[in-house]
């Protein structure tokens, strides 16, 4: 077992707590009440709200602290009572342009809450508020932009490191990190940029790349809706999209020895767009640029999409065609929002530009602005060195399915890690889960105990090689298969209940 990362205070913090009235030192290390952290002066942040609440539904009683870092960061931290409490702490990501308090570490821990399984827990709106898909908020403001980018996630974890140290008067034994989307994002730029911060994360589907993926939501709404005055109706229409989903599912649902209306690795699906009738050219076109990635000229700028997701309402009709979310009259899908939104207000700072005229020929000559937005948003470095040498450990994980930030995305940061560390696996892991669309949903298994996981491998240095992901419908467990750590994958044994996890075993091919 390796040694814990100690939390302590510092100089470096500019967080350090003055207790109002005179205090004798050795008293700063006893337990406090919630009341107590209202009669204490902060600096660096101040406590806007702090209540008591009672137990309920899995949660024990806990204290709330609502605060805000700056004048901007907001922040809400829950602690258990001191006899609840294991030791460690926990923060979640957020989603999109994130915009309010969130903390997605709420959501990914099953039946058994976060609460209930002890941790102290932190989320934050990253410095500003608004719509999860508006970036309007960024314009002409570089320090949103920052706080945005990366610093929030490090100033909140700080701010909530104190309070957890004074509030339970000793030092917290472990610090974790899950997130998914943005979140899984958030976590990987702590692993690049602050890697002291977290012994253990956990990144989802991760937006580690938004200047890429911007890109590539131009190009998809570019043959999408080609003309921005009509947002009624995607070249690929619900028909053309379950045209597209039957023959592919009919030419390669099978190869993982299974028909299951789920492919376990569809990067194996030998498909051509070409040979799906009733297609129009047009709708080729656009699905070429779905599976085939952002391109400007011969440069691939982004992977595209694995076979997957085509029908589903939180899949391409959510994020890519239309028609699957509630978005308003003039965003028809999640590709539409985040592209545009992030070329008017955080790229170009321009919020009249039109995503049908912007040249991809141009893109290179306008550098400058991606380049410095991508200096504040990706965490691209394949570099962990840092990380690694603080002890932390990664796990990285998406669904195959993935409408949203393509599977193909998260597997070239992967590789571009083991490429330059043979001994990636001591600190790295990624899995692929079948069937998954955006850090949840879908046809496949979409729960996995991630808390659990990082938690072992962090404080056991019992490294994660297979994890069972769960399918639950209705309250009931519909399926569990086995997901094992990249490149291996689940195979499944030819004669067992396809709907159980022991029925497969992970290979790699």
């Amino acid at each position: 077992m390796r040694m814990a990362r100690r939390t302590t205070l510092t100089a470096a913090v500019l967080m350090v707590l003055t207790i109002a009235t005179p205090t004798p030192a050795a008293d700063l290390l006893r337990e406090m009440t919630c009341a107590d952290l209202t009669t204490a002066d902060w600096s660096g942040f101040v406590l806007d709200d702090v209540v008591e609440v009672a137990a309920k539904g899995g949660d024990p009683a806990h204290c709330r602290v609502r605060g805000t870092i700056d004048t901007e960061i907001h922040f809400e931290l829950l602690l258990p009572l001191a006899a609840d409490w294991n030791g460690r702490f926990l923060m979640g990501g957020g989603g999109g342009y994130v915009g309010s308090v969130q903390n997605q570490a709420l959501q990914f821990a099953g039946p058994e809450t976060v609460l209930g399984r002890g941790f102290a827990t932190v989320g934050t709106d990253t410095g500003h508020q608004g719509s999860g898909i508006d970036a309007g908020w960024a314009l002409d403001r570089p320090d949103r932009e920052i706080n945005f980018g990366h610093r929030a996630v490090h100033v909140t974890a700080d701010a909530a490191k104190t309070i957890v140290r004074l509030f339970y008067g000793r030092d917290i034994e472990y610090s974790y990190f899950v997130g998914c989307s943005r979140g899984g994002g958030q976590g990987m730029m702590a692993s690049q940029r602050y890697p002291d911060d977290f012994d253990g994360i956990v990144a989802g589907a991760p937006a580690h790349d938004w200047t890429g993926l911007g890109a590539f939501f131009l190009q998809t709404q570019q043959a999408m809706y080609p003309d921005p005055s009509d947002l009624s109706t995607p070249v690929i229409t619900s028909e053309a999209a379950e045209a597209l989903e039957t023959a592919i599912l009919e030419a390669c649902d099978e190869l993982d020895g299974v028909r299951d209306g789920l492919m376990t690795n569809p990067l194996e699906c030998e498909f051509d767009v070409s040979d799906v009738p009733g297609l129009t050219a047009e709708q080729r076109r656009a699905a070429e640029v779905i599976y085939g990635g952002a391109y400007v000229g011969d440069r691939h700028v982004y992977p595209g999409f694995p076979f997957g997701g085509e029908t589903a309402a939180a899949g391409w009709k959510g994020w890519i065609t239309g028609g699957g979310m509630p978005l308003g009259p003039n965003t028809p899908n999640l590709h539409y929002a985040f592209g545009t939104q992030m070329h008017k207000y955080i790229i170009f700072d321009d919020p009249e530009f039109d995503y049908t005229a912007y040249d991809f020929a141009d893109y290179f000559a306008w550098e400058e602005h991606t380049r410095r937005a991508a200096k504040i948003l990706n965490a691209m470095d394949t570099d962990l060195s840092a990380y690694q040498t603080a002890g932390g450990k990664l796990i990285l994980w998406t669904g195959w399915s993935d409408p949203a930030i393509p599977a193909t995305g998260t597997i070239r940061y992967y590789e571009g890690v083991a490429e330059n560390d043979e001994n990636v696996d001591d600190y790295l892991r990624m899995f692929m889960l079948p069937g998954v669309l955006h850090c949840s949903g879908g046809p496949g298994p979409d729960f996995v105990d991630w808390i659990a996981a990082i938690q072992e491998w962090v404080e056991e240095d019992s490294a994660p090689e297979r994890l069972t992901a769960t399918k639950v419908r209705d309250g009931a467990v519909e399926m569990q298969r086995p997901v094992c750590a990249y490149p291996a994958q689940a195979v499944y044994d030819g004669a067992g209940d396809a709907k159980k996890e022991e029925s497969f075993e992970c290979v790699t091919r």
